[in-house]
């Protein structure tokens, strides 16, 4: 239902012919690559997403997008991380958005870890960008943050203070005017998208977008989800610090970033008939 109603919301009819496509284009997926046991996931948002054997033999996951530009870009970027700090793609099927990626197991969601050891869960969140950082940018093609900013100048939302996007026009300016040592993010590493892979931690679903370590990390989970109401600023400051302070990044950097990304967050989810809701709090 989550899947049906984000489609429609940001495509419209075209969304709606999309799943309505999608048995046939999931029989056709199963025999181009030999799918058998397939099993949606139960937590689709965007994408159809689901656990299968290849060959009766190998564990995959095949992903299925409305959108041909996510799935490019996804393949794109996973081709370069090659393994290294994110889960190895197979193979991409243009004609149906599809890609084929190696199955992570046991697959636990690095969220899962977040109430019980907040610092163990940093260290780990951690481990992973630096793994993705160390990739050395040679194609200079890919998509750059300042494009994803440039959703703070859209923002004409009557609930979205107008002095928070202010600040965040201020802080854009700044922050893309300074930046150094860019090189290509996974770009939404929230920790949802940080699964375990036998004794290794990997990222999934990248956008794959060129900007800093400080924008990587600022996707970072500040709360959890029953947090989201009664969180003090003590709370997100010695978070944010402590995430600083294992990546070596200039907390104020980071701070930056967190604000930015939760206003263009904002503007998105209105620009998708959504609840930005969540994200105002945050601002707040």
């Amino acid at each position: 239902k989550t899947l049906e109603k984000n489609v429609i919301n940001a495509n419209g009819e075209r969304g709606s012919e999309w799943l309505r496509s999608l048995p046939h284009v999931i029989e056709k997926l199963s025999q181009h690559w030999q799918l058998s046991e397939i099993q949606p996931a139960n937590n689709m948002s965007w994408n159809y997403v689901a656990f299968a054997l290849q060959d009766d033999s190998r564990h995959v996951v095949l992903k299925i997008s409305c959108d041909k530009k996510l799935i490019q870009n996804e393949y794109r970027a996973l081709k370069h991380f090659d393994g290294i700090g994110a889960i190895k793609v197979i193979d991409i099927c243009d004609e149906y958005n599809a890609m084929l990626l190696e199955q992570a197991i046991p697959g636990l969601v690095l969220k899962e870890q977040y109430a019980g050891d907040i610092e163990y869960t940093i260290k780990i969140y951690s481990e992973v960008v630096r793994k993705i950082a160390s990739h050395r940018l040679i194609d200079t093609t890919y998509e750059h943050v300042l494009e994803w900013c440039n959703a703070i100048d859209k923002i004409n939302d009557k609930r979205i203070n107008s002095e928070y996007v202010g600040k965040a026009k201020q802080l854009k300016s700044e922050l893309l005017g300074s930046a150094v040592d860019e090189y290509l993010c996974h770009g939404d590493l929230h920790l949802e998208n940080v699964i375990q892979d036998g004794s290794q931690w990997l990222a999934i679903d990248p956008k794959g977008i060129v900007g800093e370590m400080a924008f990587e990390a600022a996707a970072f989970d500040l709360l959890g989800e029953d947090e989201i109401n009664t969180a003090t600023t003590t709370k997100i400051v010695d978070r944010v610090r402590q995430i600083s302070a294992t990546l070596g990044i200039d907390y104020n950097r980071l701070i930056s970033w967190i604000f930015i990304r939760v206003m263009i967050s904002a503007q998105w989810f209105v620009e998708d008939k959504g609840d930005p809701s969540r994200m105002l709090i945050l601002a707040d």
